[in-house]
């Protein structure tokens, strides 16, 4: 089926897609096809260690075509899996950056679909090198391979500035580094706009995908505010690596995109260069060429004038190559890989101590690697059953959710249902966070959804009363007390966007109310001496009316008691000045603009993490 001119965003890309078959094969479909099949007969492989001589043997002679045509309409599902999207382009194709690990997911799917049980070892080579491929025929039929996130706030002006700032460095002698230049050094540069199209263009893709690099270390890139001081970006090591093997992925992508292959020996007029491999299988000098050309990152911000600031967590999350936030886990093990280092350099006289210390860090990584690995899955359990970004934007077009979690699961969770003309959405925060947060919040949320979208209930004291009183009988919170007292703070509201009438209910949590550039704290807790009594009588709800334009915000104490500068609280009232400061921004730059601040606030006081955070931003 085909999928329309352009992919711009994923809700466009997932929409329902066109019956216009025979445009989808003539356009897309037929020439990758082609360009497929043309590649294995030359034997062009893109592997290391393929010979261009080697011998093809799949498919069979009598399904060739077939074969082809089946492998051509897969490729559009196979890239919208790993969040990947088709586009038109016009005269300039931006390289695409696909990590290993997506293309090893790419041909488990190939095999899965063409490869008999007993023949998928023998074809992964062939499926590895096909997909190698993909991208570089989807270029001659006339598409790029993009992800959203790369593109979101990237603008033609700023990547032509930054081209042409690399460029200038260039000329003069800053930056020395050329993988692709000739021995001879005597040779007049050119100015940018002399330059031939392939440089140029190399230029760039360079240029276009600096705040790409930035962003897998959790940064995004403006041009300087007006009245600001301009701060200085510094990369530690760990992140100069990161963006150093997405400089890797880059220029190897560029490569292929314009017909180069591997190969041992460098051949310039065969497109022949033996860089095309893994940035672990690079040796340090080649390593160190990629980390120049990212230390250059800041001083070519200063030159545009232009600063990072740091990414909300939401558009890093389905970036495969972006540093994750560092949970106690990750931190454990890098502080555990800085220690065996040590210690093995006082060792090193030693051979059999060595050996031992080297054992026992390996038995360490491979016991933090699984509990990371059930960590993560966990994660992957908690995003399933969370509403989606889709979701919450169909209830509220203009919304944000800050959602970050201290240890890569959350205590906090977030709940969004429509019934008609009522929205019902809340906020709870469960006593701790990580592992034992998580599991309360997945039995408060299915307890949540049960009285909503189950038993119908519609009125927000009697929905939390339900709640309450399944969290507190599962928990065993029992008058005896021989169960665990963790339970949880939430404000739960129900919007009738006909009358634009709001009902709130709640305990603990606080809600935000902007109206008439006048910004109103709303608590529902109830009385000391009806905290007892909350589930037989009911909680307490306000009514507010809203008027068009106005602004609600959810948040979870994570945010108020966030520590910082001078080891002080960030406190709600700071929180709501914020709020009034920023709430004419659009609702999407609202929440970047909160993430920024709490982790400015953070790394001033050079302070982690203490609670997991959320906040909800919802525009009436």
């Amino acid at each position: 089926m085909w999928p329309g001119n352009i992919y711009d965003s994923p809700e466009r890309a997932t929409r329902e897609k066109q019956a216009d078959d025979r445009k989808y094969l003539e356009d897309f479909v037929k020439p990758v096809a082609e360009g497929l099949a043309r590649g294995v007969l030359k034997g062009a492989s893109q592997l290391p260690g393929s010979s261009p001589e080697e011998k093809k043997s799949y498919p069979p002679t009598d399904n060739e075509s077939k074969f082809w045509h089946q492998y051509a309409c897969s490729v559009q599902d196979k890239l919208k899996s790993l969040n990947l999207y088709l586009r038109l382009y016009e005269g300039f194709c931006r390289t695409c950056i696909i990590t290993e690990s997506e293309i090893a997911a790419m041909v488990k799917t190939d095999l899965d679909m063409f490869a008999e049980r007993d023949e998928r070892k023998e074809r992964r080579k062939f499926f590895l090198d096909l997909n190698y491929m993909i991208p570089s025929m989807a270029k001659k039929a006339g598409y790029e391979i993009i992800r959203n996130e790369e593109l979101e706030g990237v603008t033609l002006s700023m990547i032509k500035k930054i081209a042409r700032v690399i460029h200038s460095r260039y000329r003069h002698g800053l930056i020395n580094i050329d993988r692709n230049a000739s021995d001879s050094s005597d040779k007049r540069i050119p100015e940018f706009e002399e330059l031939p199209d392939e440089l140029k263009y190399s230029n760039i893709d360079n240029a276009a995908h600096i705040p790409t690099k930035l962003l897998s270390i959790g940064y995004k890139i403006r041009p300087l505010r007006k009245g600001f001081k301009l701060l200085a970006l510094h990369l530690n090591d760990e992140q100069v690596e990161t963006m150093a093997r997405v400089e890797h992925l880059r220029w190897c992508w560029e490569k292929r995109l314009n017909g180069w292959r591997y190969g041992r020996v460098k051949d310039v007029d065969k497109k022949i260069h033996p860089g095309l491999i893994s940035y672990d299988e690079l040796d340090e000098g080649e390593k160190e060429k990629d980390r120049g050309l990212v230390r250059l990152i800041p001083a070519i911000l200063k030159d545009i004038e232009y600063e990072a600031f740091p990414a909300s967590p939401g558009l890093i999350s389905n970036l495969s190559y972006a540093i994750k936030p560092q949970s106690t886990i990750y931190k454990l093990l890098c502080e555990t890989n800085e220690l065996s280092n040590e210690i093995k350099s006082l060792a090193s006289a030693s051979p059999v101590i060595s050996e031992k210390i080297k054992a026992v860090h390996e038995k360490i990584k491979v016991t933090i690697g699984e509990v990371q690995g059930s960590y993560n899955y966990a994660r992957h359990i908690q995003k399933t059953f969370l509403p989606d970004d889709l979701y919450i934007r169909e209830c509220f077009p203009e919304s944000f959710v800050l959602f970050k979690p201290k240890d890569i699961v959350s205590g906090d969770f977030y709940f969004f249902s429509r019934q008609g003309d009522l929205i019902i959405f809340a906020l709870a925060d469960c006593t701790g966070h990580g592992i034992p947060g998580a599991l309360i919040s997945t039995i408060g949320y299915g307890t949540l959804d049960q009285a909503v979208n189950v038993l119908k209930i519609t009125e927000p004291s009697e929905i939390l009363a339900h709640l309450f009183s399944r969290i507190h009988r599962f928990m065993r919170n029992d008058l005896e007390g021989t169960g665990i007292s963790d339970d949880m703070d939430i404000i739960l509201c129900k919007l009738n966007v006909r009358t634009r009438q709001m009902f709130v209910s709640g305990k603990g949590n606080c809600l935000f109310h902007v109206t008439e550039d006048k910004i109103t704290a709303v608590r529902c807790d109830m009385k000391e001496e009806e905290q007892d009594k909350q589930v037989e009588n009911g909680f307490r709800t306000g009514i507010i009316q809203m008027s068009p334009g106005d602004k609600v915000y959810l948040s979870s104490d994570g945010y108020p008691d966030q520590a910082g500068i001078s080891h002080k609280r960030y406190s709600r009232k700071r929180l709501s000045e914020f709020l009034l400061r920023i709430h004419a921004m659009p609702m999407q730059e609202q929440g970047d603009s909160l993430y920024e601040e709490i982790e400015r606030w953070r790394e001033e006081g050079n302070e982690d993490q203490t609670d997991d955070i959320t906040v909800i931003g919802i525009r009436v």
